[in-house]
């Protein structure tokens, strides 16, 4: 006997539920009395400096893999952005076999890298230069066939401050699938693409100067980033798409990010 699997509550009546995120928006709003009270005037740049400290204890946890050399030192392509505007699409055609080393480098350079060296600024902008998303990548069997730097089953992170690649622990890629609404319950696969990228909220030191506006700061600079992947994955002749139907609990787990910090906030597939 098949066992009943029940994937959708179709009697739950939304009019009757609290729309939570008006709530949110009404009292996250930014004002005099958020500036003057929440967040006065202080020596922020000490929480950015802690937070760096931070990330470097962190890091010691993986394996350097790589540097990303800073944007004016990588190679220069020869598109136009308005080529690559005009180019950009959503698809889960990934017709991209492989990436060399020089295009993965390119990608984690133009998308998330250092175009600022003594300010340490990155090709996206930041609400008071928190940075708070952090870079996951999670390569498919497809690309570790093929990879000289993500040849194995990891997850890694890119951080943005020391440009290192870094390899963390080993993960299933048999649960990739099981990540996201379109590939669990749907019928899509990420078989063909070559690596995700999991754009990490990370609200250990930009909340103390922000409080509530924190979130809203985050999620606009998942845009901005989000933005970047796609253009630089065009520039690069490959496909991407940004998922928001994923499954934050178990994305979170299989990264094994910290659970009072860091949670998964937006999802692309790139191939």
């Amino acid at each position: 006997m098949l066992e009943k699997r029940i994937l959708w509550n179709f009697k739950y009546d939304v009019d009757k539920q609290t729309y939570l995120y008006r709530l949110y928006h009404e009292n996250s709003k930014h004002s005099p009395l958020t500036q003057s009270v929440k967040a006065p005037r202080s020596n922020y740049m000490e929480l950015i400096e802690n937070e760096a400290r931070e990330e470097r204890k962190y890091d010691k946890k993986g394996e350097v893999v790589y540097i990303v050399p800073y944007v004016s030192e990588l190679e220069q392509f020869d598109i136009r952005l308005t080529d690559a505007l005009l180019k950009r699409r959503t698809s889960w055609n990934f017709k991209k076999q492989a990436i060399s080393t020089r295009e993965l480098i390119a990608f984690l350079g133009y998308s998330f890298g250092i175009s600022d060296r003594e300010y340490n600024l990155k090709t996206y902008p930041s609400g008071g230069r928190f940075y708070p998303v952090d870079i996951y990548l999670v390569p498919t069997k497809k690309m570790i066939r093929n990879s000289e730097i993500l040849k194995e089953e990891r997850a890694y992170r890119y951080n943005q401050n020391s440009r290192e690649l870094l390899a963390l622990h080993r993960v299933n890629l048999e649960e990739l699938n099981s990540l996201t609404s379109s590939t669990d319950i749907g019928d899509m696969s990420f078989d063909d693409a070559l690596f995700l990228v999991f754009l990490v909220g990370n609200t250990r030191y930009i909340e103390k100067k922000y409080n509530s506006l924190t979130y809203r700061l985050i999620y606009k600079e998942l845009g901005h980033i989000g933005q970047n992947i796609m253009l630089v994955a065009t520039m690069l002749g490959m496909s991407t798409v940004p998922l928001g139907g994923f499954f934050e609990d178990r994305i979170n787990k299989f990264l094994r990010l910290d659970k009072t910090y860091q949670s998964n906030m937006y999802t692309f597939i790139v191939g």
